[in-house]
């Protein structure tokens, strides 16, 4: 792996994949089933969640009338429900986990379903490569930024991970580093083929699992499929989503953003590492947006890590369109009133990061401790 100082952590949330056309939480649901038809899920996957969505949310996702007003749960609330029960080695009415009923394990599938449900709708509404994320990675390469910047991706989506996988394709080339290694053989003849990075690298550490990364549960390897979501595989070509070393059947490695996640999987646990290392050493970090979510406490947990065992001030920029006041107040309560807490978008940080890189907190008033007893 590559080994440079990191002086920006860039936090890429949901709101960065929402200027490129991604789905919010909230709509993700209703995008999927308004456009059901031209997806052509396996009948199966198309049984199973209209099942799980009228038996847990009271939804009838076959009636097309029904779905206009349909107060659908977010991506976070369906798959943290299936995951809480998981952990707890709790069943649902008509949904169990493992025994000798015909719907052993049905949790399990319907986590799955839900999974690649998100991929298809991904899949669907985002380029290959996002404008602004492609515009971002090559200001900050012009600007020789890119080697002292560390991306920490909340998404599941693959845009940064494209915009960063095209630099090995120009000059100077430079190598994507996940802050793991894959199990791919390498192979620098085929565009979009992995290569181990190697200096100079640019970092990317996704906390949450990401649509391209396929997991094999027996073997542990970790494959990664390049400039693909290569979850779809398993909607599309199930019977050779199998390990290239052992032959079982991958998984994918997705985590949501609930109170009782499970980052226990090995190379998320590195992955966790990394991102907290990166920001213990770095002077700068910008939101985008990423708006600190009150289940996001363990990466809070983090950020705050970094802020306080340091002997300097780290400093914070937070970017929000919307200037939404209630956002301002959780950031300045969390990380204090120095934030820079800005009205500008994606948009605007991609077409010149330099512009809020170099921002300057203002000096704090130094205090005064009198001696005990004075």
């Amino acid at each position: 792996m590559t080994k440079h100082k990191t002086k920006t952590v860039i936090f890429l949330g949901a709101g960065a994949s929402a200027s490129e056309g991604a789905p919010t939480q909230a709509d993700l649901f209703k995008t999927y089933f308004d456009t059901r038809a031209k997806r052509r899920p396996t009948k199966e996957m198309d049984r199973e969640l209209a099942t799980f969505f009228r038996a847990m949310f009271r939804l009838d996702v076959d009636n097309s009338a029904h779905l206009n007003n349909a107060p659908f749960p977010t991506f976070e609330e369906a798959l943290g429900i299936l995951d809480l029960a998981e952990r707890r080695k709790e069943s649902l009415k008509e949904f169990d986990l493992e025994n000798m009923s015909a719907n052993s394990n049905r949790i399990r599938f319907i986590r799955q379903y839900l999974v690649m449900l998100m991929a298809s709708v991904l899949r669907d509404t985002l380029e290959a490569a996002g404008t602004n994320h492609l515009k971002l990675v090559h200001k900050l390469c012009n600007a020789n930024l890119l080697q002292e910047t560390t991306f920490i991706n909340t998404n599941y989506d693959i845009l940064i991970d494209n915009a960063l996988t095209q630099l090995y394709f120009e000059s100077p080339k430079i190598y994507l580093d996940y802050g793991v290694d894959f199990t791919n053989p390498e192979d620098p003849s085929i565009e979009g083929g992995w290569m181990r990075p190697q200096d100079p690298a640019a970092r990317l550490y996704k906390v949450h699992g990401s649509l391209n990364w396929l997991f094999c549960p027996t073997c542990n390897g970790l494959e990664l499929t390049v400039n693909e979501k290569g979850i779809m595989r398993l909607i599309t070509d199930l019977q050779n989503c199998r390990c290239r070393a052992c032959e079982s059947v991958i998984t994918p490695i997705i985590v949501p953003p609930t109170y009782f996640k499970d980052v226990s999987n090995l190379y998320l646990s590195q992955i966790w590492h990394k991102a907290e290392q990166a920001l213990r050493e770095a002077e700068h970090v910008i939101f985008c947006g990423y708006s600190l979510p009150d289940a996001g406490i363990h990466l809070k947990y983090l950020i705050k890590r970094a802020q306080t065992n340091r002997p300097d001030e780290l400093k914070f920029t937070a970017l929000n369109k919307k200037h939404d006041l209630n956002e301002a107040n959780r950031f300045r309560r969390f990380l204090g009133e120095s934030v820079n807490y800005t009205n500008h978008s994606f948009e605007d940080f991609a077409s010149n990061p330099m512009g809020f890189m170099t921002w300057k907190p203002k000096r704090r008033k130094p205090t005064t401790h009198n001696k005990r007893g004075s």
